[in-house]
């Protein structure tokens, strides 16, 4: 009989006990994604194999068992990466690019060649507000949870609409944050960074503390802060080649657990944020500043009942930025989003070879914006959705969803999803699937009365506006055995009525502007094709020595101009050799970005190569040191087509110590 994992972890979970287990699903889940070398290979041997994910059926399973493609990095492969934000401490997992945001070096995410906005963010399972789209040029939706609050990041690599609904066309990344403990403990990190002169150090660090306040109830507290200046632009340095970044985040959980398998969560987090740069407009230079406030509430409960397993949750998600602009420059008019929703679920066994899962959620957004009728205008989000995991027979396990949203404007979509997964023998999985996936028109988009008229051009809301869908279909083998594991998946997906903008005419110069002003509406006019293979393997060498990589080959096509998409590489290639011996670790890692179009221009390739070391001074001290970007790679002197910027050689440390 097939009996799903009930494995556990510090980290925040579904506490559902799990009544079946798939068989060992992780070849076929770490066949494409899972062994992302960026977060598995300073592990100790055989450490991964039984590393759990919730994401991909919302409730805890070994990653082997898992119905997807997935990765798991972990707060050690964070603090080993140095990286300060989420972004950085998952580019290098299997599947991911990083999409150019044209402003301030900024960048978005992409999974498997989809755009950043088609990439779900969630927060413990939570979506938080993606800005990405609706606040032009953005990427504040990664800022939710800083990396003291973190336990573990888990990325799902294609359709997740079924459990999540929209914005996951291409995956989604849940960044799990750490429970409280049963005893009394802390950890502290303070980090400091130094790149080259014009700018660009960093000063963080941050705190965590947990542990009971009597026998049943815990609290759980985290605080971040982290201060990194601009970089000046090089070719002028009264200009800003990456914007800087002030940031105070807080993070406060109370759990009280009143009777036994059954808990009730209050959490609250906080974060404050500005954004700098020296801009031109006009031959006028200004500093141009964004300020960033986010806020959001929640309240859970979850309950164990033997055989079935429950969540009920409530939850309130507020997001404004703000602009300011000096020497008279006029800054763009402030936005803010507010999202009010409920959810719950309920899963429980059907015999001893099938796991039933039934859900809804419910959330109403509303946006301000003096570009709308009234200046704000709303939404409702309502969804139902089923999952069903059928064991068939001892080694073959099939995964079956589906789920109906509907939106208050654009009306209902379903989206289906069936996923089958075959251990072989020990060492062998093969699994595949087809899946469905959407993303809901923004309310700029789809609300006939709006009008942006910043900047030098005008866009115009859409009524009539679809949601875009996408159809996926992959297959993957996976292999582990004897400190070896490899994986490949190959995956075609097909996105349809892609939502863009449609020229509607151009007028004269005005205002000012030396330019004539161009007019858009939003309209579904692309449709596209992504064909890929992924793959990853990772090889432990004996004392202490590991080596790692994984690689992602992308055939993207516009089907309306026959064009490859813009921003994706073709080829992304990372590789790591490292070595861990007692209370020393060092780790080299290579990037080889491939050839991409940008706005119809062709950039090169690029290789970008890091080198870490850390030691352990004792069990509650540690030293990290870093070198990012060794050779001092600049994309501003490789092509006038990059439209981003990535951060210049930079020597960074930190001290990490835990109580």
């Amino acid at each position: 009989m097939l009996k799903l994992s009930s494995a556990r972890t510090s980290g925040r979970h579904d506490d559902s006990k799990a009544p079946i287990r798939p068989a060992p699903l992780y070849g076929a889940l770490l066949a494409l994604a899972g062994l992302a070398p960026a977060a598995g290979l300073a592990a100790e041997d055989g450490q991964r194999l039984s590393e759990v994910v919730v994401t991909a059926t919302q409730r805890e399973q070994a990653i082997r068992d898992v119905p997807a493609a997935a990765s798991v990095v972990t707060r050690e492969d964070i603090r080993s990466s140095g990286a300060d934000n989420v972004l950085g401490a998952i580019r290098e997992t299997p599947g991911i690019g990083l999409l150019g945001r044209s402003v301030g070096g900024r960048k978005t995410m992409s999974l498997r060649g989809m755009d950043g906005k088609h990439t779900l963010y969630l927060v413990d399972g939570l979506r938080v507000i993606a800005t990405d789209d609706w606040v032009g040029h953005s990427d504040y939706q990664y800022d939710w949870a800083p990396v003291d609050d973190v336990e573990r990041i888990e990325v799902v690599r294609g359709p997740m609409s079924v459990l999540y609904g929209s914005d996951a066309l291409g995956g989604v990344v849940n960044t799990i944050t750490r429970r409280p403990a049963d005893h009394w403990q802390g950890s502290v990190r303070l980090s400091g960074s130094d790149a080259r002169a014009g700018g660009g150090d960093a000063v963080g660090g941050g705190v965590h503390l947990s542990g009971p306040l009597g026998e049943t109830l815990r609290i759980g507290l985290s605080a971040t802060h982290l201060d990194r200046d601009p970089l000046e632009l090089k070719e002028n340095r009264r200009l800003s080649e990456i914007e800087g970044t002030k940031m105070d985040a807080g993070h406060l959980l109370l759990s009280w657990a009143p009777l036994a398998g059954h808990t009730f969560d209050l959490e609250h987090r906080v974060a404050d944020e500005e954004r700098t740069r020296q801009q031109v407009s006009g031959g006028t230079y200004y500093r141009d500043l964004y300020d960033i406030e986010r806020s959001q509430s929640i309240a859970t409960w979850k309950g164990n009942w033997g055989e079935v397993d429950s969540q009920l949750r409530v939850w309130e998600s507020d997001f404004s930025v703000k602009s300011k602009r000096t020497n008279g420059v006029t800054p763009t008019r402030p936005q803010s989003m507010e999202e009010r929703g409920v959810d719950g679920r309920v899963g429980f066994g059907i015999g001893s070879a099938q796991h039933l899962t039934i859900g809804f959620d419910a959330r109403k957004e509303e946006m301000k914006n003096a570009g709308l009728a009234g200046g704000k205008d709303d939404a409702t989000h309502k969804a139902l959705y089923l999952q069903d995991e059928i064991g068939l027979s001892d080694s073959v396990m099939l995964t079956l969803g589906v789920r109906h949203d509907r939106h208050s404007i654009f009306g209902g979509e379903t989206s289906p999803r069936a996923y089958l997964v075959w251990h072989v023998d020990d060492r062998w999985t093969v699994r595949g699937g087809y899946g469905e996936g959407f993303r809901a028109p923004t309310l700029k988009q789809i609300s006939p009365n709006y009008e942006g008229h910043e900047g030098p051009h005008s866009f115009y809301g859409n009524g009539d506006i679809k949601p875009e869908t996408s159809r996926s279909v992959e297959f993957g083998v996976a292999y582990a055995h004897d400190g070896i594991e490899w994986e490949a998946t190959v995956f075609h997906n097909d996105v349809k009525d892609l939502i863009t903008t449609r020229l509607l005419r151009v007028t004269p110069p005005s205002g000012g502007l030396p330019i004539p002003r161009r007019h858009y509406l939003y309209d579904n006019v692309d449709e596209a094709r992504i064909i890929g293979v992924e793959t990853a393997a990772k090889w432990q060498l004996g004392r202490g020595f590991y080596l790692g990589g994984n690689a992602q080959w992308l055939d993207t096509k516009d089907k309306e101009t026959g064009d490859e998409l813009n921003g994706r590489s073709r080829i992304l290639l990372n590789a790591r050799a490292g070595w861990k011996q007692g209370p020393w670790d060092a780790v080299l890692r290579a990037e080889h970005i491939g050839r991409q179009y940008l706005d119809g221009d062709r950039a090169p390739s690029y290789n970008l190569l890091h080198a870490s070391a850390g030691y352990r001074i004792n069990e509650h001290l540690g030293v990290s040191l870093g070198v990012d970007n060794l050779t001092d790679v600049r994309l501003a002197e490789k092509s006038e087509a990059f439209s981003y910027s990535e951060t210049p050689r930079t020597l960074r440390v930190s001290l990490h110590g835990s109580f």
